[in-house]
């Protein structure tokens, strides 16, 4: 899991594509959220917005 707004994975060189991937926590599914997921090796890289709405949704959790 990463924090960025990036389009081509670091990994394989390829076009990543921009939808909502899913977040689990110690196990629990917690939502899905945007991000970049490569269609080559499965990679996830949260988008800023993905990651300030899973941060939102945790700390309302608690």
């Amino acid at each position: 899991m990463s924090m960025n707004n990036i389009e081509v994975c670091p990994h394989c060189d390829k076009k990543m594509d921009l939808k909502n991937a899913p977040y689990k926590q110690n196990g629990e599914y917690l939502g899905d959220f945007e991000a970049y997921i490569c269609p080559s090796c499965g990679r996830v890289f949260y988008t800023n917005k993905g990651y300030a709405e899973m941060s939102s949704f945790l700390m309302k959790k608690k």
